[in-house]
């Protein structure tokens, strides 16, 4: 089988290949390239990889020639620095025209939280070519140091890191092999014992059986299942900081989001806090969902636009409906006419005022904040401002701050919620307007904070026809919500509602799935039914704006991971991660004002990440195991079968063919060139068969014109010429194995 395979390498295709990826000096650069493309661009990562190995090729034959011409070469190569980094600024130029960051910005920043930009992704693509591959040429070619190889192989490696995302089974299991590959290569090119490698067909398959055998055992052997404290390592990265500060700068410079919030599995903290409950945090709000499936801010409502004196509060939502049950306690005929006479007297239960506190690691320019809260009491430092949705943002906000909030679980408890299921949004604004003329001179301060809630209520109706004059419209989306909410009055009852369909219709959370060109609201709610938050979080405020509901799309943080920790002598127990990015929608529900919901669909994956790409890893290393498995029973039995073919064939030959034919191919059995002949082979034969008349019968029918013996009788002779041989070999093998033996105990005795 190793002389059919060599006869192939000689092929002309064979060779061309050899030429063009048998370095593995390109092979590495390029997987190294393949890994880091895939991070960026996965979907095209197979076109980045074929072109890749052609121009790596080319590449590493320019590097030849710098590295054989020491002054002419050093110069070309610094005018090709030159002229690479020129044409990757130009395009980086390109790119910036179309897209709203710097090509810095875009490149320090996880590309979870980024759109894709062509012309960027080009220009990292030129970058790491050309780097990789020069300097793995230089550390494998010019200085032998696998150790840098090594830090090489970090730079793609990194790139998963630092987002706690898994790199492809397949990538992992290829970037190893060639890895291992290329310390094999390295290590022979550089010996400078006596004894060289001299590369032969037989011992690169050698090699090649050895690094097949390394991926295997390499994937299927069981990983242990390790959960990692990341918390000082992804701390102490300093990049960790830079993805933190250039993540505000692109919230603060861009308008608009898209489909990649809640799809980061990037576990690196960003905030510790102390709260008694877990929370859904809002850092920015978005006005506008366009058709294309992103969402626009309104500028003078979504981003601050006032300074507040810390600790201010917005109303108490239980104050708030309680002043609406007194009004209906005095007057029964307005407690009649909104339906409320059955609460009349009624005490609703208090409202805890609560404490959050929030640790920021790095400065910051948003501060999350609950639905319903007030300023933060102390932050170290820098300005506050706040929007007219209550996010808040400013310069420098770092380390400790602390801000006092009305938990929005208050309107799912038992007592709250029949009152909220009484109110409806259509007269909401009269109630609130007659409530306040009964309690004008009864009790003033319920009449105020009634009088601020109905501006609340006037601004959010105002809102929803605003960005209704410029959203994304749809009926399919508005039969839907009216078929969700037929026979439903209140504000609350309609959420509730809209909130439970996605838990109840067979919607799917996944990180994985891949939103087709033209999918949004529309084809969400109506064909995929799968996603991320963002989806979920899109969906429920198109639902609710369609039937007359004020909602608004909120980007956030879900906090929910208990973490105790003590920090600057207080104790936390929250911790908030990158990938606790979280999309949800606030609803402004008659009787207790904006309300966030949790449409988000919780996800049925019964195992982690991790431990899903272990069984990838390890199923790939079965497949390879089953090649494997194949090529060693080829390797077994193929020449077994070929020799019974063989045998067969001879003897349906005529004489003449078939003297030709055990000719042939006892010279390939012994290693010998066509050119040899009869009496060469013979006298190579004789050291295990001393009988000539194989030999002598071949000599008489090739060359002396006659036919003496018949293809039977040749193919008889010949088979006990195979068997002799067969038998020497195998009392040869025995021989080396006893004098081992004794070679191995002499040694132990002495």
């Amino acid at each position: 089988m190793w002389n059919k395979l060599q006869e192939l390498s000689g092929h002309p295709a064979a060779v061309f290949l050899k030429k063009l990826i048998g370095d593995p000096v390109q092979l590495y650069a390029v997987f190294l390239v393949t890994t880091v493309m895939h991070y960026y661009h996965s979907g095209m990562a197979w076109l980045y990889t074929v072109i890749a190995v052609f121009v790596s090729w080319v590449m590493m034959r320019f590097y030849d020639f710098v590295a054989s011409h020491k002054w002419i070469g050093s110069l070309t190569y610094l005018v090709y620095m030159f002229a690479g980094l020129e044409i990757v600024g130009m395009l980086t130029n390109w790119g910036q025209q179309s897209y709203p960051i710097s090509f810095l910005v875009w490149f320090l920043t996880p590309q979870s939280v980024v759109s894709f930009s062509a012309w960027y992704t080009v220009s990292i693509y030129l970058l790491m070519l050309g780097f990789l591959t020069s300097t793995v040429y230089y550390f494998s070619k010019i200085r032998y140091r696998m150790s840098m190889q090594f830090l090489i192989m970090l730079i793609p490696l990194s790139l998963y890191a630092k987002e706690g995302i898994q790199m492809p089974a397949v990538l992992v299991i290829i970037l190893l092999a060639s890895y291992f590959l290329l310390m094999i290569y390295c290590r022979q090119m550089h010996n400078q014992s006596e004894i060289r490698y001299l590369p032969s067909f037989h011992g690169s398959m050698s090699i090649a059986v050895y690094v097949m055998l390394f991926s295997i055992a390499a994937a299927i052997v069981p990983k242990p299942a390790i959960t990692a404290d990341r918390e000082f390592i992804e701390n102490a990265m300093s990049y960790s900081s830079w993805s933190d500060i250039l993540m505000n700068a692109i919230s603060m410079f861009t308008d608009s989001t898209d489909n990649t919030v809640g799809s980061s599995n990037n576990a690196r903290t960003v905030y510790y806090a102390a709260s008694p409950e877990t929370l859904r945090l809002r850092t920015q709000t978005y006005s506008y969902y366009l058709e294309n499936d992103s969402w626009n801010v309104i500028r003078d409502y979504d981003y601050p636009d006032r300074d507040i004196p810390a600790g201010t509060m917005t109303y108490k939502p239980q104050a708030l409906l309680q002043a609406i049950l007194d009004a209906g306690s005095l007057n029964a005929d307005f407690a009649e006419t909104y339906q409320l006479s059955e609460f009349t007297g009624t005490a609703l239960p208090e409202q805890q005022l609560r404490t959050l506190s929030l640790y920021t690691l790095y400065p910051m320019q948003v501060l999350p904040s609950p639905t319903r809260t007030s300023a933060p009491v102390f932050p170290s430092r820098g300005i506050l401002q706040i929007s007219r949705t209550d996010t808040f943002r400013g310069s420098n906000i770092s380390s400790w701050s602390q801000m006092q909030y009305y938990s929005d679980t208050y309107a799912l408890s038992s007592a709250v919620q029949p009152v909220l299921k009484k109110l409806s949004g259509s007269e909401y604004l009269s109630l609130l307007e007659d409530a306040q003329e009964i309690l004008k001179d009864v009790s003033p301060e319920q009449a105020e904070l009634l009088a601020q809630a109905q501006q609340e209520c006037a601004e959010a109706y105002s809102y929803l026809k605003t960005v209704h004059a410029q959203d994304f419209q749809s009926e399919i989306i508005t039969g839907l919500a009216e078929q969700i909410t037929a026979g439903l009055e209140s504000d609350f009852d309609k959420a509730m509602a809209i909130e439970d369909y996605f838990l109840n219709e067979g919607f799917v959370y996944s990180q994985s799935y891949q939103k087709a060109r033209g999918e949004n609201a529309e084809t969400f709610l109506t064909q995929s039914k799968t996603g991320v938050c963002y989806e979920y979080a899109t969906a429920m405020v198109m639902l609710c704006r369609s039937i007359g509901l004020p909602a608004r799309y909120v980007q956030g943080y879900n906090m929910s991971e208990m973490y105790e920790r003590d920090i600057q002598g207080y104790q936390t127990n929250f911790v908030i991660k990158v990938r606790d990015a979280h999309a949800f929608p606030e609803v402004y529900i008659a009787g207790y004002g904006w309300l966030s919901f949790e449409p988000t669909v919780p996800s049925m994956e019964d195992t982690s990440n991790q431990e899903a790409e272990n069984r990838n890893v390890m199923r790939w290393g079965f497949v390879l195991l089953g090649f494997a498995v194949i090529a060693g029973v080829i390797y077994v039995y193929l020449p077994k079968i070929r020799e019974s073919l063989f045998r067969k064939r001879i003897r349906r030959l005529a004489p003449y063919e078939s003297a030709a034919a055990i000719f042939r191919h006892t010279c390939q059995l012994m290693g010998l060139p066509s050119s040899t002949t009869v009496n060469e082979l013979a006298g190579q034969s004789s050291v295990f068969c001393s009988e000539r008349t194989l030999f002598d019968q071949i000599d008489i029918v090739l060359y002396g014109q006659a036919e003496n013996l018949t293809s039977q009788q040749l193919a008889v002779l010949y088979q006990d010429w195979h068997d002799s041989r067969a038998k020497y070999l195998k009392e040869q093998a025995e021989k080396r194995r006893q004098e081992a033996k004794a070679k191995r105990k002499t040694s132990k005795s002495a």
